[in-house]
């Protein structure tokens, strides 16, 4: 949930003065279920007394039991809503567990029980687990990632079953006003510290304006009890009355009981110890030599040299001139501020301990201040501090502590005088004082002995806030708490922050070394003395005795007020100004959800820091003006009225940026507060903020799907066969077209009718390899003839079975059966008599262009190629693969060199050529493959070549059935479409892993790109408020695989998509097949498909569309298969009517400033709105932009998806030899647009800029000559001065950071500039290293993107777009790389490639090591610039975290845990990164390569053992295993791929 970033904070003490609170590890949520809890058990103990020895380790509590006075306490809660008020340590825990027991019993509602601090909610949290077991309970933190629960659904989960809920304060306060929380779904809240609810604090405002409401209303509410050791946070003991009516509950503490709560309560004897200082608290003590030195250098700085002041001056906005007078006037910047603070602590420790310790805190804090200055580079303003401490001398000043106030030596000899084994605490009231009474103690010889201290501080409540020189204060709370816990130390020195919600163990003596601020504090700290015998030590400067009764009467007069049973609860409006209560309340029905105007600054901070720039540059806070309203004449009231206007992000559309303050008010706070409160009604009125009043998130817009499965179960491919075989049996019309197969090396191609019952589908030519460098090649004919099925014997014969036969009849019987693909030859007869018709024939193997096969005469008919004929046995010792009986074949016959049908032939792909069987070559003296005496073959009647077709048409039918699914995915469900090219739509089915004639990759790859431009546009102009990050956020979520998948699921294109792989146990299915199975299949089969294959087809087909009908047709396929519902804001509308809207969108009549004229100029075009222009070059950082003027974020959004169609456009036009793979078009599309190389483009485009100024000719001759003048200026009314200008310069913006980053990287462009350009122009390669090494900001490419975006939306036209890239030099760089065909590949994406970071034997790991920081970054993950994504998480742009001064970088790239890389001297982090995976990827591929030359020496000897076997493999008379009838060997079959 996105809450207040002040939870767990904003309750806490301010520890600038007093303290902090100390932050303990949160055990994981956990539920003990054992024995349900009843109170029976807990009553039967109740008078049994608590352990006294006291328990300095951390651990589990034990289990409490309930005692006399608890248990009035519990009677007491039942009645009515209490406040148990009871010292500490008297066990008021134990009566919120009764109570809380008793609820679960009697409701099934939840209980929340709420605490102020972290520690403390930790603590209850183990209490509750341990004595109420028997319930889920969990505790709820800011560690817990709270603030990003923004889905009712999140909280309904982590709620699940959970009966009690630990909290701060802040958390319950949100969820409620959020409505995920509400209060009828509660029957107790207890809070703990209950003293803490007063004014705006989270529960005052939670039972003012929520609870109270509600019960006045008649609504039920939740009981309350609160805890508390005192009611009181002031002396005002009306402030109880306050606190009963906010919580709706009267104060309560045992009166039945009383004694033995005082019995079991060890209250300390309090001794009130005079130290009669003579200086007072307003007294001015005399400085010292040093103090006096210190206050010199203050006043000799300069103030018109100090670095705020400089920068303030840099500004020259309206804001920052009213800064600089407040700066000036009142001296207030960083550095004055900061000696100011130094100064008056050290007048603080002067007073209070004395001069020595006033010189020893200077001397330390200076020497602290200079030592900064010597690491790195410290900060401006503490570099003009230094000049001015750096002058003074600094005394050597003793380490043990001499010249002690009385108030100090009174402190030492109390310690001193201490009876018993000491363990205490002193309080201290500021901050410095701390370290000081530390050291002190430590070191002074009546104490260092005797007292091992500490010192506690906390850290700052305020975000942000952190320790600093000027309070001497060091990191080590945790040790210092830990060590008093286990004994380690007995005396700690702390702030407030020990007062409570610490546990600290039971001390024997406390000092109060300033006297307490209130009761509260006072009673606190007196309840962590609870030792037997202990001692409240109460310094005061002078013994009068009236501080001690002062304090304990006020106590008396607090408990009699609050045990008075007679008087009645009332309630109390918690208002700062009478109009806040009837000021207007934004408030949601549909959740409860509400805003009031104490909320809207909070909430405004938030949402503004959500929408913003992800740049940590850019001011992402509301700024506020205010201006002052004269009085009401009429009015009693003559003060001045304000009334504020607030201006927000250049983020936000324009007429959201700017609010005003309905009401006049009399203080500035509360004229913001108004202000906000109207930005925030209205950001939600347009949607920015969702119901729960919290900044929209794309959940809220589109419904979230869940994550990606991975894999899901889909319908199984669409078979068209049975169709076809239904149509051969009932159909009465057949269809044809021509196929013409070219086979290799036969001059004259093979003619074919191929007939089906069916529309036979048109396709592409398909090749069929026969091995890896011949293929067979069949074309379809493009006309397509009808004729009933009785002419059919026009037709010719049905030759499929006959070809289907010369290649497969000796494995499996072919005749009596009806293939469904109808081939005739048009050339001669083909028939199944004429396999092995006819005896062998040796002078036909010498004349004939075409002999036929011959086939092994043992009844199976093996067929093979003829090679060449012997006229006589050849020696077996020239047969590869000879028969095992060759010694017995007749020698006086021919022989026949052969070779059979190869195993892999017709894939769709060609075979490796080392595993390609069929191209044979004579090695190791083995001169013939295979011989057979020709009184063992006869020949067929026909050329072999027709039985080459006939092998192949397995893999035709395959591709048949392709064509077939695709015609009826294209006729049928897109039928609305109109698409007219069948292949292509084939391709955009078919996955790689298939291993088809083709692939949808490169189609998949244009789709995405499409599909992502059309939702950016699209989105662009429906939702023209929406910033950026939100229409980003949008994108990502419409576009991505899960909700592709699921359109894919719900269109029903995954019974379309072809993935499987052709079995290698082909057998043909026959037309009576496939009528029995219709007769018998019922069931609906399913298979496992991935995910993204799914989701994939879904873009492939979008881009099927556009490369048939542009981009209106592929906005019509993503509207058919990505369907908006009806109650939907967003629906799909065309090209030009979204272009239209942008462009109507746009500011009229802007003039465009004289600055931007000359870019314009240099484009090419001329804007028909300049404005669209100025958007495009204007910088989030633009403070004070006009009503109507808007930054590049959202025309950059737009101008991302622009470029991406631009450079996919140009990489589709590559054809022919020279078309891309889709793995290349995807590395140069990422290579192109990567923020690198935009921003070295950027740089490289310069535009010369023209500056003419007018001149009054009655002027020229008083002008003198100019130094590079030869004369005066010649009389003319123009002077021009010309100046070349980097196309970066144009950027409007109002950045010093901005300025600064381009500056440092200007001058590493101008170092490095030479080698890019020989790099990428000569060596034809992208020097990623080099690019890193420029480290360029992201505004670079957003300047381009953006440009590119105004081009389009102005003109429509794409080609205006291009002119615009060419003159940039993209595309002439684009088709530079695809001319050379240079590396593109960047090296982190082929180190991923090489060693896949999931895999634990590759697991990638980089250490980046700063010269400065040491290591500043572990891990496995790629700071790539092509893989910024937004993912709603607020993420830094690439190279936003500048180097140091003087920092250099070196980085170590382990792979498996083998370092494999080591670089050292990178200027940025991503250079280091860069050339390490450079490196890695050159040691990788090294040791691959060295790998396989070892492995193929390896096959190379082992070759020869092989060959031996390989033969019986291929024996066809010694019984081929591979080749029996039944085909059930692999070997025998076809394998298609």
């Amino acid at each position: 949930m996105d809450m207040d970033p002040r939870k767990d904070k904003s309750v806490e003490m301010d520890v600038d003065s007093d303290g902090g609170s100390q932050d303990l590890d949160v055990e994981p949520f956990t539920s003990a279920v054992d024995e349900p809890l009843g109170l029976k058990e807990l009553y039967q103990d109740a008078l049994e007394e608590l352990s006294e020895e006291p328990n300095n380790e951390v651990s589990t509590p034990a289990a409490l039991t309930a005692r006399a006075y608890q248990l009035e306490m519990f009677e007491e809660s039942l009645k009515q809503n209490i406040i148990v008020a009871m010292d500490t340590g008297s066990g008021k825990t134990q009566v919120a567990v009764l109570r809380i027991a008793r609820e679960l019993e009697q409701s099934d509602k939840r209980i929340w029980f709420l605490t102020p601090t972290v520690a403390l909610a930790c603590q209850q949290h183990q209490v509750l687990q341990s004595q109420i077991p028997s319930v889920k309970t969990i505790m709820l933190c800011g560690q817990d990632g709270v603030d990003s629960w923004s889905e009712q659904a999140v909280w309904d989960a982590i709620l699940l079953n959970v009966r009690i809920v630990v909290s701060t304060y802040q958390i319950l306060s949100d969820a409620n006003a959020h409505g995920f929380v509400h209060l009828n779904s509660l029957s107790l809240i207890v809070i703990d510290e209950a003293h803490n609810c007063s004014g705006s604090h989270p529960i005052s405002r939670l039972m003012t304006e929520a609870y109270l409401p509600t019960k006045r209303a008649g609504l039920p509410v939740p009981r309350i009890l609160g805890l508390t050791a005192s009611p009181l946070m002031s002396n005002n003991l009306a402030d109880i009355d306050k606190l009963e009516q906010v919580l709706d509950a009267v104060c309560r503490t045992p009166t039945i009981h009383r004694e033995e709560l005082l019995a079991h309560v060890n209250r300390p004897e309090m001794l009130v110890v005079s130290y009669g200082g003579s200086e007072g608290p307003g007294a001015d003590p005399t400085p010292t030599d040093l103090m006096i030195r210190f206050t010199e250098a203050y006043h000799r700085l300069d103030i018109s040299k100090d670095p705020d002041v400089l920068f303030l001056k840099a500004q020259r906005t309206e804001r920052a001139r009213e800064k600089l007078r407040q700066a000036v006037t009142k001296k207030d910047t960083h550095a004055q501020k900061d000696l100011r603070g130094v100064y008056n602590r050290a007048l603080l420790v002067r007073r209070q301990v004395g001069p020595w310790a006033a010189d020893y805190y200077l001397s330390t804090t200076v020497c602290n201040m200079l030592a900064e200055l010597e690491r790195g580079e410290p900060p401006a303003h503490l570099r003009y501090i230094g000049e001015a401490l750096r002058p003074i001398p600094i005394p050597a000043i003793s380490e043990e502590p001499i010249q002690l106030s009385p108030k100090v030596q009174t402190l030492l000899k109390v310690l001193a005088s201490h009876q018993q084994d000491p363990v205490g605490i002193v309080f201290v009231q500021e901050r410095v004082m701390v370290s000081i009474v530390t050291h002190i103690i430590s070191t002074h010889p009546l104490t260092k002995d005797r007292y091992r201290t500490a010192s506690m501080i906390g850290t700052a409540s305020m975000p942000g806030k952190t320790r600093n020189y000027k309070d001497m204060t060091k990191k080590e709370d945790v040790a210092s708490l830990e060590g008093f816990r286990r004994g380690r130390f007995n005396l700690l020195v702390a702030t407030s922050v020990l007062e409570e919600g610490i546990d600290v163990p039971i001390c024997n003596f406390v000092i109060c070394f300033d006297e307490p601020l209130n009761i509260k504090s006072f009673i606190q700290r007196r309840g962590r003395a609870r030792e037997r015998s202990s001692t409240l030590y109460l310094m005061v400067p002078n013994a009068t005795g009236e501080s001690a009764t002062n304090w304990r009467d006020l106590e008396r007069l607090m408990k009699e007020k609050y045990e008075d049973e007679m008087r009645q609860n009332a309630e109390l409006e918690m208002v700062d100004d009478p109009r806040i209560g009837g000021y207007p309340v934004l408030e949601v029905e549909s959740t409860g959800a509400r805003l009031t105007i104490r909320d809207a600054r909070s909430h405004l901070n938030h949402f503004c820091a959500k929408v913003s720039s992800r740049s940590r540059h850019l001011q992402k806070e509301p700024y506020f003006v205010i201006r002052k309203v004269c009085p009401d004449p009429a009015s009693r009231d003559r003060r001045a009225l304000l009334k504020a206007t607030v201006l927000l992000p250049a983020s936000l559309a324009p007429d959201l940026r700017r609010h005003e303050s309905i009401w006049t008010w009399t203080s500035e706070k509360l004229a913001i507060m108004d202000a906000s409160f109207q930005a925030y009604q209205a950001l939600y009125k347009a949607g920015l903020v969702n119901d729960h009043l919290l900044p929209t998130k794309v959940s809220d817009i589109l419904a979230d799907l869940g994550s990606d499965p991975g894999h899901i179960s889909v319908k199984t491919q669409f078979d068209p066969w049975p169709e076809v075989a239904y149509a051969w049996k009932e159909g009465s019309t057949l269809y044809s077209r021509r196929l013409t197969v070219l086979v290799p090396d036969v001059e004259t191609p093979l003619e074919f009718d191929f007939i089906l019952p069916v529309p036979v589908p048109y396709m592409a030519p398909l090749k069929l390899w026969w091995n890896s460098t011949s293929a067979l090649t069949l074309i379809t004919g493009s006309k397509m003839q009808e004729f009933r099925k009785q002419e059919v014997a026009s037709a010719g014969p049905d030759h499929s079975q006959a070809l289907l036969a010369m290649a497969f009849a000796h494995r499996f019987p072919i005749q009596g059966r009806q293939y469904p693909i109808r081939l005739v030859s048009t050339q001669r007869n083909l028939d199944v008599d004429g396999i092995a018709a006819l005896e062998f024939d040796p002078r036909l193997y010498e004349s004939s262009p075409q002999p036929p096969l011959v086939r092994l005469v043992d009844g199976r008919n093996m067929p093979y190629f003829v090679i060449k004929v012997l006229p006589s046995k050849p020696p077996v010792e020239l047969i590869s693969k000879p028969s095992s009986d060759h010694e017995d074949l007749p020698g006086d016959v021919p022989y026949v060199v052969c070779k059979p049908i190869g195993k892999a032939v017709g894939q769709f792909n060609a075979p490796d050529a080392a595993q390609d069987q069929d191209n044979w070559t004579p090695k190791n003296g083995k001169l013939y493959q295979k011989v057979l005496p020709s009184t063992h073959v006869r020949m067929d009647d026909f050329p072999a070549v027709f039985t080459r077709v006939g092998a192949v048409i397995p893999a035709f039918t395959r591709a048949v059935e392709m064509s077939l699914v695709a015609a009826d995915l294209m006729y049928n469900r897109l039928g609305c479409l109109q698409l007219d090219n069948l292949p292509l739509i084939t391709t955009a089915i078919i996955s790689s892993g298939s291993r088809g004639p083709t692939n949808y990759e490169r189609l998949e790859f244009i789709g995405d790109t499409i599909l992502k431009f059309c939702a950016c546009l699209t989105a662009s102009a429906l939702f023209p408020n929406y910033h950026e990050r939100l229409l980003s956020q949008w994108k990502d979520k419409l576009v991505n695989n899960v909700r592709l998948c699921r359109a894919s699921v719900d269109f029903g294109l995954d019974e379309y998509i072809i993935n499987s792989v052709a079995s290698k146990k082909w057998r043909p299915k026959f037309v009576e097949d496939y009528l029995d199975e219709m007769k018998t299949s019922e069931l609906v089969e399913t298979r496992q498909l991935s995910s993204k294959m799914v989701a994939d087809v879904v873009e492939s087909l979008i881009g099927a569309a556009y490369m048939c009908g542009g981009m209106s047709k592929a906005l019509e396929c993503i509207a058919l298969l990505l369907p908006t519902p009806k109650s939907s804001t967003f629906k799909w509308q065309e090209i030009d009517l979204s272009r239209t809207q942008l462009f109507e969108f746009a500011p009229k009549n802007a003039i465009l400033s004289k600055q931007l004229e000359p870019l314009e100029k240099a484009m090419g075009y001329t804007f028909n709105k300049k404005s669209l222009l100025i958007e495009a070059m204007t910088h989030p950082s633009c403070l004070g932009l006009d009503i109507d003027e808007s930054c590049y974020e959202r025309l950059e959004f737009l101008g991302d998806a622009i470029l991406d169609v631009l450079v996919v456009k140009r990489l589709m036009a590559e054809t022919g030899p020279d078309e891309l793979a889709h793995n290349d078009m995807h590395e140069h599309l990422s290579s192109v647009v990567t923020a690198d190389i935009m921003a070295f483009l950027a740089m490289e485009w310069v535009i010369m800029q023209e500056d003419s100024y007018e001149i009054d000719r009655a002027k020229l001759d008083a002008l003198e000559p100019f130094p590079f003048s030869q004369g005066k200026i010649t009389p003319a009314s123009l002077v021009s001065n010309k100046e070349d200008w980097p196309f970066w310069r144009f950027m409007r913006h109002n950045s010093p950071h901005v300025g600064a980053a381009q500056t440092t990287t200007k001058e590493r462009y101008l170092a490095l500039r030479d080698d890019i350009r020989t790099a990428i122009w000569t060596k034809n390669e992208l020097p990623w290293a080099l690019l890193a090494r420029m480290g360029p900001q992201k505004f670079y490419s957003d300047i381009v993107e953006s440009l590119i975006g105004a081009v389009w939306v102005d003109s429509g036209s794409w080609e205006e777009c291009e002119r615009v890239l060419n003159r940039m030099g993209l595309l002439p760089l684009l088709d530079h790389l695809l001319k050379t065909k240079a590396h593109v590949m960047h090296p982190n994406v082929e180190l991923q490639i090489l060693a896949p970071p999931n895999k634990r034997e590759t697991r990638t790991e980089f250490v980046i090591i700063s010269s400065k920081r040491g290591i500043i970054n572990q891990g496995t993950e790629f700071q790539d610039e092509t893989s910024a994504v937004d993912d709603g998480l607020v993420s830094v742009e690439p190279y936003d975290d500048l180097p140091e001064h003087g920092e250099v970088f070196s980085c170590k790239l382990f792979v498996g845990g083998k370092q494999v890389a080591d670089v050292t001297g990178a200027a940025t982090k991503e250079e280091a990164r860069v050339r390490a995976a450079e490196k890695g990827c050159l040691v990788i591929k090294a040791e691959r390569k060295a790998a396989e030359a070892a492995k193929a020496v390896a096959t190379e000897d082992t070759a020869l053992n092989t060959e031996s076997g390989d033969a019986n493999a291929e024996n066809g008379q010694s019984g081929e295993k591979e080749e029996v009838p039944d085909g059930r060997d692999a070997d025998g079959d076809t394998v298609m791929n």
